[in-house]
C-alpha cells in the first residue's frame, strides 16, 4: 500500500510539474505540449494516476476500487504539495495566470464541466492505452502525446490537473469542491467508456493487464 502511494504522490507531482510548464509559456501548442512531460513520466516510469488507472476499472475485480480511490488521494496530496510550495518561490509569478484559469473553470456550468471531464477521460484513454498496446516506438509516443495535447487545446477538463491549478491559485472553495467531484466523476466515466464498449461489442480486453 505504502509502495502504491509513493507511486501516486509522484504521478500527481509530475502532473503538477506539466501544469506549471503550461503556465510558463504563452503559446497554447506549446503549453500543451510541455504539459505531456505529467503524463510521459506516469506511462515510463509505472507512476499511478488516477485519470489513467480509471482505464483499467472494466476488466477488473471490484476490490481494484481500493487502488482507485488510493490513487486519488496520492495524486491530490502531490498536486496540492506543489501547488501550496510554489507561490512562495520566484513562480510565484504565475498565480495570476493561474487564478485566471481557475476562475475560468469555476465560471463554467457543472453539466459543462462533466460533459468536458468525460471527453478528458476518453483522450486519456486513448493515450494510456495507446502507449501500452502499440509496439511501434514512434507511434506508441504519438498515442501518448497526440491526445494529450488535444484534451488541453479544447479545453477538456482534467480532476488532477485542478487540483494543482485550486491550489496554486488559491481558489479553494465550496465551488472548487463541487467542481471537482464532478470532474473526477466524468473523467472516471469517460476513462471506462472504450474499454467497456470493446469489452462488450467486440470481446476485446482492452485495459485488461497494467
Amino acid at each position: 500500500m505504502l509502495k502504491h502511494f509513493v507511486k501516486s504522490f509522484l504521478g500527481g507531482f509530475v502532473i503538477a510539474i506539466g501544469a506549471v510548464a503550461c503556465l510558463s509559456v504563452e503559446n497554447k501548442a506549446l503549453g500543451a505540449f510541455l504539459f505531456t512531460l505529467g503524463v510521459f513520466s506516469v506511462s515510463s516510469f509505472g507512476f499511478c494516476l488516477f485519470t489513467g488507472k480509471v482505464c483499467f476499472i472494466p476488466n477488473k475485480q471490484s476490490s481494484f476500487i481500493k487502488d482507485i480511490i488510493l490513487t486519488y488521494l496520492g495524486n491530490f496530496i502531490g498536486t496540492v504539495s506543489l501547488g501550496l510550495v510554489l507561490p512562495f518561490t520566484k513562480l510565484s509569478i504565475l498565480v495570476p495566470k493561474a487564478q485566471e484559469i481557475a476562475a475560468l473553470k469555476l465560471s463554467d456550468t457543472l453539466f459543462s464541466a462533466f460533459v468536458m471531464s468525460v471527453l478528458c477521460g476518453m483522450m486519456i484513454c486513448i493515450s494510456v492505452l495507446g502507449f501500452k498496446t502499440i509496439k511501434d516506438g514512434t507511434g506508441k509516443y504519438i498515442a501518448l502525446f497526440l491526445p494529450i495535447m488535444v484534451y488541453i487545446l479544447a479545453g477538456f477538463e482534467n480532476s488532477i490537473a485542478n487540483l494543482f491549478y485550486y491550489t496554486f491559485a488559491g481558489a479553494w472553495g465550496s465551488p472548487a469542491l463541487i467542481h471537482s467531484a464532478v470532474v473526477a466523476l466524468g473523467n472516471l466515466i469517460g476513462g471506462t467508456l472504450i474499454p467497456f464498449a470493446a469489452k462488450y461489442t467486440d470481446n476485446i480486453k482492452l485495459g485488461c493487464e497494467e
